[in-house]
């Protein structure tokens, strides 16, 4: 008896039409204010929580054959490294070409700049998102309000309405709270974990082949940073 009561219960907290006002206003007030940049890398930034992320050991593994070489044989010789990854690739490309660790280093950089644009791209809408559903929640509720008139004269229909003007509100103040404030957040720190781990890496490589460029690149790169 208590479990079916509770179900009732649950069963009342749900309104298809106020979740529609809310996830439909919100969704659309998102899109027309971020546009197509901005919402096309949020939805891959959303994507990239069902893969995995770039990692330090992983990648260092990946490499260690080819940096061993590079070592041993001098940056002169070498080839660049046979990585999956874009940036290190290019990174290390850059490297073999220039003979020099200044390369590797602005090379990572311009990749590291485009992350930071990408994140702030895909942050910007998530976060509106989250401005918005509350929003949309009061929006519904004042539609509900509105109905009233209407439902006072049907029988049955008025609770419906005031029920609608409850749950829309507390649906806005979910969806910012428990949904997207808390996916931007991990979003964020997802993205400032790979950039920790790629800085990482280019530093062990920095340090692992700065005997094997010549001594004036490095001397640069010193004075670089």
């Amino acid at each position: 008896m208590i479990a079916g009561g509770a179900v009732m219960e649950l069963s009342g907290l749900w309104d298809a039409g106020g979740a529609a006002i809310v996830l439909c206003g919100t969704l659309l007030a998102t899109v027309l204010a971020s546009g197509s940049r901005e919402t096309l890398a949020a939805s891959r930034a959303i994507l990239s929580l069902f893969t995995r992320r770039f990692d330090y050991e992983t990648a260092r593994a990946e490499i260690a054959h080819d940096v061993e070489a590079m070592r041993r044989d001098g940056v002169v010789r070498a080839s660049p490294v046979a990585s999956t990854d874009r940036e290190i690739a290019s990174a290390t490309d850059a490297l073999v070409r220039g003979r020099s660790l200044r390369n590797l280093v602005a090379v990572h950089e311009e990749f590291q700049q485009q992350r930071v644009r990408s994140r702030k791209a895909a942050l910007a809408p998530i976060r509106h998102a989250a401005e918005m559903a509350p929003v949309f929640g009061m929006a519904g509720t004042l539609f509900a309000l509105s109905q009233m008139t209407l439902a006072e004269g049907a029988e049955g229909q008025l609770p419906g309405a005031i029920g609608m003007a409850i749950l829309t509100t507390l649906y806005g103040l979910l969806l910012a709270h428990l949904v997207l404030h808390p996916l931007a957040r991990v979003l964020e720190r997802r993205m400032l974990a790979e950039e920790a781990d790629r800085e990482r890496l280019i530093e062990w490589l920095a340090g692992q082949l700065s005997e094997s460029c010549p001594k004036a690149s490095v001397h640069r790169l010193e004075k670089a940073g």
